[in-house]
This record gives C-alpha cells, structure tokens and sequence, in this order.
C-alpha cells in the first residue's frame, strides 16, 4: 500500500501537514514558516520561503530532501518520485535526488525558465518563449514534445504523463 500524505498552506504563509507521517512527510509542521510554495513528491516534500530558501523533509533514501549546497535564489520548485527541481530566479534549473532515468541531468544550455514540472521519473521545465524541455524516464511518452509546440503557458507532470496547456 502506498502511502501519502498532504500539504496545504493556509494564513500568514504557514503550511499546515497531514497525512501518513510513516517516512517523515509531515514532520516539518513547525518549521514551516514564510512558505510561498509547496511541492509534494512520492514521500518528501518541498517548500519553498519567501526568502529563496528551502526547506525539505521526508524520505531521503536518493538524496532528494538534500539541498545542494550553496543553493539560493530559488523561485519555484518541483517534487517528484525520488528526486526534487528548484528554479533559480535566473531562469536555470538544480536537480538532485535518484536519477535512476536521467531526470535530474537537466540538459545542458537550458535556461530562461519559468516554471519546473516533475513526474515519477522525469522532469519538465517551461522556457520564457513558451517551448517545453523534458528529461528522464521516457517509458510511456512522457518526454516526447512534440515538434513545433510553443506558445505553451503552463506545465505539469504526474507519474508518467506529461502535461503542456496552451
């Protein structure tokens, strides 16, 4: 049985967490102050400060709730299976955590992104001229773009699925 948990901010910027605690996922309840942004992945989760900063707990078994060091600046961020995304104010991605499938080889080059996704094995990341990259576990489709998309405004990523909106 697999087990989850949940996340969800509430008033004066605080998260408030429920859930199955069996991994840690909701451990973090009073350090989690100033959140601008929440992110749950397989059994860790991310928030992310007003102030760049991060704070991560949970399961750690491939190193996803480890920060890289010296990491700042952050301005969204992406939880996945077993691995984490943080996207830099100046548009560049981090990565860390299992990389069983390539998903946290983020591309070499990439930059002017806006927003991060992150499925199971894979991860999105949504460039400022509204065209998508995509890495890791490509099993069932999942990091096919396909030619010629742009003008897309917002992504997402599930387990195996992958998800641009124009």
């Amino acid at each position: 049985m697999v087990r989850r948990s949940a996340i969800a901010p509430i008033r004066r910027r605080v998260a408030v967490l429920r859930g199955d605690n069996l991994l840690g996922q909701t451990d973090a309840s009073l350090l989690a102050t100033n959140a601008i942004a929440l992110s749950a992945g397989a059994f860790h989760n991310l928030l992310l400060r007003g102030d760049g900063s991060l704070l991560t707990w949970g399961e750690d078994y491939d190193g996803q709730t480890d920060v890289p060091a010296g990491l700042s600046g952050v301005a969204g961020i992406a939880a996945g299976g077993y691995h984490s995304l943080a996207l830099k104010a100046n548009g560049a991605v981090v990565a860390w955590g299992a990389n069983y499938s390539g998903q946290t080889n983020v591309p070499a080059g990439l930059s002017n992104v806006i927003a991060v996704a992150a499925g199971a094995l894979h991860s999105l990341a949504l460039k400022f001229d509204g065209t998508v990259a995509a890495w890791g576990d490509d099993s069932a489709g999942q990091t096919e773009i396909p030619p010629g998309l742009n003008n897309v405004v917002a992504i997402a990523a599930g387990g195996i699925t992958t998800s641009p909106a124009l």
